[in-house]
């Protein structure tokens, strides 16, 4: 086992750990410019500290060893971070607490059935059998959860959620590793893997100043995230999404996949995403703007015609608003149901207004007689009380009849994506030859291709995946580098 050593806002470091090697360049004129290269040895070095990267740390270091977890961003957390912090699981103590029906069987059916069996069981499994271990876990951590509630498309309690979002599951995860000495390097950025006949034995990162430090370690663990912020791979794997909003992390580039593309890495994944929707624009989610977008009135196409269920699960929503014309939609208010909010939208050119039905879909760019058809027969829905169209709950809707009118427009997002690294069920990552890489594990979003089809199958599955993936991961390279 390596030496281990501690940050404390700067690394402290002994001579035996590391190497100084100074270069003197010779700029314009007689100044010399001095560029030092650093090189560290750790026994596990984890790339990525969201929730995958943070479980794998936690784990590999109370397996005893020396662990360093650099994320590129100022803060840790990633996707997790400003998610709504929903675990999806079974077997977890509340869920039995409050004696809920459910299975390790029943769970990995659902999960199949929402991915028309296109995903890998045996992956599904490894989850769902360990999901309940996972969310104790991370109560036992200190993480603050309500729940059980239904997610997705089932009705069986299955949720536990966060009572601070994703900062109460990343927080107390960020303190356990702290407690255990992981050596946590923030605004540091993997550009490399360093490799030795064939196998990982270190990463090559940069600093803020462009300060470049050789991370020597017995194993790696990449835990990047996703790419939705790579236009390039978005592009490549999940083309489905090319210029679709995303509110993921700033830091889900898919470094991960980049760094790998000289190992003959296998990628996996059917290029779905984790669709969602957007107000034209906004920058989060939760703004007030945004947060029009989830009122269950009527949504409408260009040419003014319902399309959906407006209350269905969001992933599905997403897979019908992208099949429109030009993949956007409106959301339909009017008197009845005004929010001042709508004028904010309006000013910022996201909403439309008009006297009449005629008007509003003119500003819009709605086909005005599809749009007067639609309402019309919307509403005598509402007055008969069933929705014959979609099967959306009519009770306490009211009409659309009452001046003054809004269109609010509505686009795809994303909040991550379903393709990455291949690995098996001990989180190596394998070649496209059928091989494990030596020395390289990977965990969460960057390794979830197995998992998924095209559609997202409830909130809290990719949390939960990354999760229990991360802690394997972190035991496994921890395993892995002892025996070296």
């Amino acid at each position: 086992m390596k030496n281990k050593f501690k940050r404390f806002g700067t690394l402290l470091l002994t001579a035996a750990a590391i190497s100084l090697i100074t270069i003197s360049l010779t700029s314009c004129g007689d100044q010399k410019t001095t560029v030092e290269k650093t090189t560290v040895e750790y026994d596990v070095v984890i790339v990525g500290g969201g929730a995958a990267g943070l479980a794998a740390a936690i784990e590999a270091a109370e397996a005893g060893v020396s662990v360093a977890l650099m994320e590129k961003m100022p803060m840790l957390g990633g996707s997790t971070l400003l998610s709504g912090g929903i675990v999806y699981g079974t077997g977890f103590t509340m869920q039995k607490e409050a004696s809920v029906d459910d299975s390790v069987d029943a769970l990995v059916q659902y999960w199949s059935d929402r991915a028309d069996g296109l995903n890998d069981k045996d992956f599904l499994r490894f989850v769902a059998e360990r999901s309940g271990a996972t969310i104790d876990w991370l109560i036992d951590l200190g993480a603050e959860m309500n729940g059980p509630a239904p997610a997705g498309t089932s009705p069986v309690p299955r949720s536990v959620t966060s009572t601070t979002r994703g900062s109460g599951l990343i927080q107390p995860l960020r303190a356990r590793a702290n407690e255990l000495g992981v050596d946590i390097m923030l605004e540091t950025s993997a550009t490399n893997l360093v490799t030795t006949d064939g196998a990982v034995v270190g990463v090559i990162a940069k600093d803020t100043e462009n300060n470049e430090t050789q991370y020597s370690a017995g194993a790696v663990v990449l835990a990047t995230g996703g790419f939705d912020r790579n236009p390039q791979l978005v592009s490549e794997y999940a083309s489905v999404a090319e210029g679709h909003m995303t509110f993921v992390g700033s830091g889900n580039t898919g470094d991960a996949i980049t760094m790998t593309r000289d190992l003959n890495v296998d990628i996996v994944g059917h290029g779905g995403v984790i669709g969602f929707r957007a107000v034209e624009g906004e920058s989060s989610y939760t703004t007030d703007v945004c947060s029009l977008m989830w009122m269950p009135y009527l949504y409408v196409n260009k040419d003014g015609h319902r399309f959906v269920n407006e209350t269905i699960d969001y992933p599905i929503f997403h897979q019908e608003l992208i099949e429109q014309e030009d993949q956007v939609s409106y959301l339909i208010f009017d008197g009845n149901t005004y929010v001042d909010t709508l004028d904010k939208a309006v000013e910022k050119g996201v909403a439309f207004t008009g006297d009449t039905l005629n008007e509003v879909a003119n500003a819009a760019g709605i086909n005005p007689k599809g749009l007067a058809n639609t309402v019309k027969s919307y509403n005598a829905m509402i007055a008969a009380g069933e929705d014959t169209d979609f099967g959306k709950p009519l009770a306490g809707l009211p009409p659309i009849n009452t001046p003054t009118y809004y269109a609010l427009k509505v686009v795809p997002a994303t909040l991550g994506t379903m393709s990455g690294l291949k690995v098996d069920l001990d989180t190596r990552v394998i070649t496209k030859s059928g091989t494990a890489v030596p020395g390289l594990f990977a965990a969460g979003e960057v390794a979830n291709g197995s998992f998924f089809n095209q559609v997202y199958p409830a909130s809290g599955t990719s949390i939960q995946m990354s999760f229990t993936f991360g802690r394997v991961a972190g035991t496994n390279a921890a395993a892995y580098a002892s025996a070296r």
